[in-house]
């Protein structure tokens, strides 16, 4: 597999900040308001495992770069915390 570039990275850092965004906007009650809560529990779902896959990837492992929330490593693993939660 070939290594990803810091553009790749960066974009990946914004998609995760997306799905913390839409993880903690649904256990919140801001995201998805008037949908079926078995669609939001599907999207949580999903989410928290794209969550997952990126945290175990080497450039995340290694990454040392302070980021801001929502894609700071703390917010990051908060989100799958919480999702996880959500759909116990």
């Amino acid at each position: 597999m070939e290594k990803e570039t810091a553009e790749q990275i960066a974009q990946s850092y914004v998609a995760m900040g997306h799905s913390v965004e839409l993880i903690n906007g649904i256990i919140g009650g801001t995201k998805m308001i008037n949908e079926d809560p078995e669609d939001k529990k599907d999207t949580v779902k999903r989410n928290v495992e794209h969550l997952e896959i990126q945290v175990s990837k080497d450039w995340y492992v290694s990454d040392s770069v302070s980021r801001t929330a929502p894609a700071s490593k703390a917010a990051i693993q908060s989100a799958i915390t919480a999702g996880k939660a959500y759909l116990a």
